[in-house]
């Protein structure tokens, strides 16, 4: 894919996100539920629904409806996407963390036998490194559950990896674009909140016809 193409994609995907009238006020909930330990898995269950309707029919992409009816089914798919990150976001970036530690520690860097080290400079800065990484492959693995339905296919990390590698340039452009995103946000620590939320609604409606292509090549079934 060529690079206007690419940035092509991203303007599609911000008009698909923001054709909704009410766009703001579902980011401006959305985010804001994310935070919220009772109602996080709602707003997780509705990205996990914008990755289905840009992933089965972007050309007629529109956001979906926050009504409350709707939040059991969000709440359970939201569940899903918490196991799925689990395993191919937050559990490689802890690891990579835990590594970074490790590594500290033997060439004596200053501080690094504090356990505040971890959280005042690993996640920070060696964290985001890996989230390079691992976004993306969180994606394919919400794709591969859309597409079968079935958590299990998620850890088939062979076949992810090769997805991943399919799209590899387009999945690392989203990536760098929701790490700076929210690097942005947290600027604007009383709106970080819908900054992530926002954001992870543009960059899965990015992603998902990304990881379609990806697939295709990869030859993974569907």
């Amino acid at each position: 894919m060529q690079n206007a193409e690419r940035f092509g994609d991203l303007k599609r995907a911000f008009a698909a996100v923001t054709r909704d009238r009410g766009w703001w006020w579902k980011v401006l909930l959305g985010g804001y539920l994310l935070f919220f330990p009772l109602t996080f898995l709602v707003p997780l269950g509705f990205t996990m629904e914008v990755l289905r309707r840009a992933k089965n029919d972007p050309a007629n992409f529109i956001l979906p409806s926050f009504a409350f009816r709707h939040w059991w089914r969000y709440a359970q798919e939201g569940a899903a996407k918490l196991v799925i990150a689990f395993g191919t976001l937050i559990v490689p970036v802890l690891l990579w963390c835990a590594f970074s530690w490790a590594v500290a520690m033997v060439v004596r860097f200053p501080g690094a036998e504090d356990w505040s080290f971890f959280f005042s400079t690993l996640l920070p800065f060696a964290g985001p490194a890996m989230l390079f990484f691992t976004l993306p492959f969180c994606a394919v693995g919400c794709c591969r559950y859309l597409d079968t339905g079935r958590i299990s296919v998620v850890f088939n990390y062979p076949l992810a990896l090769r997805i991943y590698r399919a799209g590899f340039a387009d999945f690392s452009l989203g990536a760098i674009f929701l790490i700076g995103m929210n690097t942005i946000g947290q600027t604007w620590l009383v709106f970080l909140p819908c900054f992530i939320f926002f954001g992870l609604c543009l960059v899965d409606n990015w992603f998902a016809p990304i990881y379609n292509e990806a697939a295709r090549k990869a030859r993974a079934p569907q």
